[in-house]
């Protein structure tokens, strides 16, 4: 009401004088800021009329939905000022000068990017010096006050009406018709900004002091020759907390975005790690993710928006503890489907975003120096020096026919087989980053940016591992065997990412990405496997080196074409966001070594036969996206058409070979490997022992266009909408070519937001169809044998791919920039979901057979709730502490087919039971200090799972079942310039991480028996860094 009586006022007032016209527009990153207050003062003019309650002549305005305020004007000089506040903190301060001519129309537009610096595109009024601030929300300490006085320095006559903002500070005051204002604030040092129409601004420290009063006198000069104005009171950090859940309230689906300013509390150093404290999501074996309790094979991994290959010969989805956090600027979880995604789409998708070139001529340098200590530091762990050797490339060469005994002697002496004693030492990182952009004129910024970082620990685990059978004569469960093994491994990691990228023409970019990544596992383990009954026990040693690495080409680049030459005008805001890529993954096995022991009556001795494996994994993938948005107008709100084309292509080679060394010598040979081998050598012989199909290769092409529509009905209501087309043609061949996999279909989706309460709170809904379709592991003949159960796999050509229905609605309520509530609820039909089934082997006792079928529908249900807020609310002295929580129930269900012909589901125990790998629930919670300020940190954060399957009960056998681990982490991170070095130029930081405080244990169990255990143990670490 007030400010419409101000424009009624106004427009009476005008009647009488010669009048232009004046339009304002206010956006942020390309969006209109409605609702924001707009005042707009009379200069060095005696025309209108002094308004009341004002002291000079002025009127305020607020934006509407368009981010829009219009008036009819006096002729003469004017000036706009417009405070820019986010869930009520003021983020930026506009001010700016322009002319009304008689009859004309003044046009002002303020667009503020992301990280509230402004831009404006003006013709009339002068160009704006920008006075960027560095800007942190101070810490709520205690109080003291300050009593500002203002005067100016023309007349020393006291300023009334006076502006003044505190940074980080829900503070707008102004001062009294004296000039005075009194301000309570945190303890500390204070920006204080004091904004006036007819005054230039000024900025100035104030250092307050705990429960006393500190008298501040500010003079300010008049603004006669002033230029425009712009001050930033809240930046917008990429990757900060505010900043992702600003992006996580924006998306046009459901899910959530993490920051690189969670994963540094948190102390995640992989994407892996970090993704455990997202609602509804399960990392499984420290990398495989599950979103939603889906297993790993209903994930989707993408880098920029680009399929990524796979390392793991065993996994469809990428493993994420190859993505080292210092590399990623935020991970974005979509949990419910949209058109521009892949159709390939089943709990969710996981974008990851790497770190961007720094802003214009920016630039910043880091070291980051780390030690780790863990269970394995300082013990006595197992290793054979050879490990890393490859089989020799005669016995590659020679294919099925290697043997004879010259390759005999090769293999019997191109490495040693002994197991070694070694003192484990501590782990460390290194971490080297560096960024720098050039401004080339007025329309072309430069820049580059590059990480390094190289990794390397040792693990110690103990795993006992228990079998059991069920006894058709007796009715009886009855074990099997145990087997204890102690495995030590040594991890190398070694990863690399650069960015060198052009910003051209205002709204134009093209960067190009290299990131690789290297892992290395030496692993050697030494087992008992003792046997209930007659069958002799054994003694098992497993000597093996896998190298892991991704390297991956990206050319991206976002053009504003401007076809300001259209007849109609429809075009002229088209935008087209490209991207291609070309990526390798590989995993090498290059010659893993097993041999075993026999307990007799004699003593121990060799069981005359070794074994000898050789694995190597090639993907490399080809993939090219074009995404077309244009932006409209309709109903009075911004709208956008989105169109798109995606071309996948990816080719896999797989070479598995066996290969064993017998003995004919059937004496007892109790010596020690080396020593058998250098002694016997004449009765050894050395043979192939694998079938053809056990390699392949395989291709995937994909082929995808899509249409999403955005349509704003209201400022309240979006709907999006989408379809999208995709043809895929999966081809394998072993020995032979199988019957390609081809699929062509049709995935809509339908999406609702409602915002309501001033747009903090907003009521989410979704609807979708996607797909899951087989990977070339699944429907592969070849085989393998898992070193740790001893099962062999293999695939199954008759799969089917998996097509699901997903409905979600979802309840968000944004309290302050870092602090939210939300809930979701969420549901999915499957129709024939893929599924790992197991039986036991009737031509060979203690072993499984384990492969794939479809069974016949599931359907999983579930919600969500997140929580993450502060305790100032309470007192301001506890604004610093934080307490955060997401817990996420779900229920799943799976009938299979009951065909009594199936060998496979024939034999399993339950045919109606939770998916696999599906846990009931998933809980993580963080209690702490936080201060935002300074970035000092000390939270504890906690995670644990439900119960889910891991291997299917045959034979009246119960099904394997994970069970819940504790897992309590420690994370302190400390800004040193706040205590030392703080006229320094450098930023010095120290951070401490405490894992497993519980010292919690991973257990799996069948039924009431436990079969197998492994304590993973405490690691603690200790991190320096230094940036400047």
């Amino acid at each position: 009401m007030k400010t419409l009586l101000l424009l009624i006022s106004l427009a009476v007032s005008l009647l009488a004088v010669d009048t232009g016209e004046f339009s304002f527009y206010l956006m942020k990153d390309g969006k209109p800021l409605a609702g924001k207050h707009v005042i707009i003062y009379q200069k060095m003019s005696q025309q209108t009329a002094e308004i009341t309650g004002y002291s000079t002549n002025q009127a305020e305005f607020v934006t509407d939905a368009d981010g829009y305020v219009y008036s009819v004007l006096p002729v003469g000089a004017f000036q706009v000022q417009a405070v820019a506040i986010v869930n009520g903190r003021p983020e930026a301060y506009v001010k700016k000068n322009f002319i009304i001519k008689k009859g004309k129309e003044s046009q002002v537009i303020v667009s503020l990017n992301k990280d509230n610096s402004v831009a404006f595109e003006d013709d009339e009024a002068p160009k704006a010096a920008n006075a960027d601030l560095n800007v942190s929300q101070e810490a709520k300490k205690e109080k003291g006050s300050v009593m500002l006085s203002l005067i100016s320095s023309e007349d020393q006559k006291p300023v009334a009406n006076a502006r003044v903002f505190v940074k980080g500070q829900d503070i707008d005051a102004k001062t009294d018709a004296k000039g005075f204002l009194d301000l309570t604030l945190p303890e500390g040092e204070q920006t204080i900004s004091v904004i006036h129409s007819d005054y230039s601004s000024q900025t100035f420290k104030v250092a307050v002091v705990d429960k006393e009063s500190v008298s501040k006198s500010v003079e300010l000069s008049p603004s006669s020759m002033e230029l425009d104005e712009f001050v930033v009171l809240a930046p917008h950090v990429e990757g900060s907390v505010a900043s992702v859940i600003a992006e996580e309230r924006n998306s046009d689906a459901v899910g959530n975005v993490l920051g690189s300013e969670q994963f540094t509390k948190s102390g995640d150093s992989s994407v892996a790690s970090a993704l455990k404290r997202v609602s509804g999501i399960t990392v499984v074996g420290g990398k495989y993710v599950y979103v939603r309790g889906l297993g790993d094979r209903y994930s989707t991994v993408m880098l920029n928006d680009l399929h990524v290959p796979s390392p793991e010969p065993t996994k469809r989805v990428v493993p994420l503890d190859i993505f080292p956090t210092s590399v990623v600027e935020s991970i974005t979880i979509q949990k419910s489907y949209t058109g521009d995604l892949p159709a390939s789409f089943g709990g969710g998708t996981v974008l990851i975003k790497s770190k961007e070139i720094p802003e214009k001529d920016d630039g910043y340098a880091s070291l980051g120096l780390e030690v780790i200590v863990n269970n394995a530091t300082g013990k006595d762990g197992l290793n054979n020096p050879d490990n890393p050797l490859p089989l020799p490339g005669d016995v590659l060469t020679n294919g099925n026919n290697a043997g004879g005994s010259a390759l005999t002697n090769q293999v019997r002496t191109y490495r040693t087989l002994d197991r070694n004693s070694m003192s484990l030492n501590p782990g460390g990182k290194v971490e080297v980053s560096a960024g720098k952009s050039f401004a080339i004129g007025d329309d072309l910024v430069l820049g580059a940016s590059g990480t390094i970082y190289y990794k390397n620990i040792a693990d110690y685990d103990q795993t006992t591992y228990d079998k059991y059978f069920y006894d058709i004569n007796t009715k009886q469960v009855l074990h099997d065997s145990t087997t204890t093994a102690d495995i030590t491994t040594l991890q190398t990691e070694l990863s690399g990412m650069v960015n060198v990228g052009a910003e051209y023409f205002e709204h134009n970019k093209i960067k190009y990405t290299f990131f690789t990544t290297q892992q290395t596992s030496d692993k050697t383990s030494l087992s008992a496997i003792d046997y209930t009954g007659a069958q002799e026990n054994r003694q098992k040693t497993y000597l093996e080196y896998v190298e892991k690495g991704l390297t991956s080409n990206q050319l991206s680049g976002e053009n504003d074409l401007r076809f300001s030459n259209s007849t109609s005008g429809y075009f002229d805001n088209l935008v087209i966001d490209w991207a291609a890529e070309s990526s390798t993954a590989n995993r090498d096995e290059p010659g893993t070594v097993e041999y075993n022991y026999l307990y007799q009556t004699s003593g121990l001795n060799w069981d005359r036969k070794n074994w000898y494996y050789y694995f190597m994994l090639k993907d490399e993938v080809q993939n090219y996206r074009a995404d077309f948005s244009l932006p409209f107008e309709f109903n009075g709100n911004d709208n956008y058409t989105q169109a798109g084309v995606f071309v996948y292509n990816k080719q896999r080679t797989f070479d598995s070979r066996r290969y064993k060394m017998l003995s004919n010598n059937f004496n007892n040979m109790p010596e020690d490997m080396d020593t058998i081998y250098n002694t016997y050598a004449d009765s050894l012989n050395f043979s192939a022992s694998y079938r053809e199909d056990d390699s392949y290769s395989a291709t995937q092409d994909v082929t995808a266009f899509y249409l999403k529509q955005l349509l704003s009905v209201t400022h309240d209501i979006d709907i999006v909408v989408s379809a999208r087309y995709e043809d895929s043609t999966q081809q394998l061949t072993d020995t032979v070519a199988h019957t390609p996999l081809v699929t062509s279909d049709i995935f809509p989706s339908l999406g609702m937001t409602y915002r309501f309460d001033n747009d903090a709170m907003q009521l989410r809904l979704s609807y979708a169809q996607t797909i899951i379709r087989p990977d070339f592991r699944e429907f592969s003949n070849s085989r393998y044998k898992d070193p740790i159960t001893e099962n062999i796999v293999f695939g199954n050509p008759d799969l089917q791919p998996t097509y699901i229905t997903h409905y979600d609605l979802k309840y968000e309520w944004y309290m302050q920039a870092d602090e939210l509530f939300s809930v979701a609820l969420f549901a999915k039909e499957f129709k024939d979901p893929i599924e790992k089934v197991i039986k036991l082997d009737d031509a060979q006792d203690n072993t499984f057979l384990e492969t794939y079928q479809n069974a016949q529908s599931a359907s999983s249900y579930g919600i969500e709730v997140d929580y993450r807020k502060r305790f100032g609310f309470i007192s301001s002295s506890l604004e610093n502490l934080l307490f955060a929580a997401n817990v996420t129930l779900i229920k799943s269900q799976i009938t299979l087919n009951n065909d009594p012909n199936n060998i496979y589901t024939s034999r399993l125990t339950s045919t109606e039971r939770p998916m696999q790998g599906q846990s009931p629930y998933v809980t993580n919670f963080t209690l702490g200090y936080d201060n935002a300020n300074t970035g000092d940190s000390a939270l504890f954060l906690y995670n644990q799972i439900g119960p889910r399957i891991v291997s299917l009960g045959t034979d009246h056998n119960e099904d394997i079942y994970e069970q819940p681990f504790a897992k309590l982490d420690f994370v302190t991170q400390w800004k040193l310039n706040n205590y030392f070095f703080e006229d320094s130029d450098f930023t010095y930081s120290m951070k401490f991480k405490a894992e497993n405080l519980l010292d919690s244990a991973v257990e799996f169990t069948q039924g009431d028996l436990t079969t197998a255990t492994t304590k993973p143990g405490r690691y603690f670490s200790l991190a320096i860094k230094i940036a400047y």
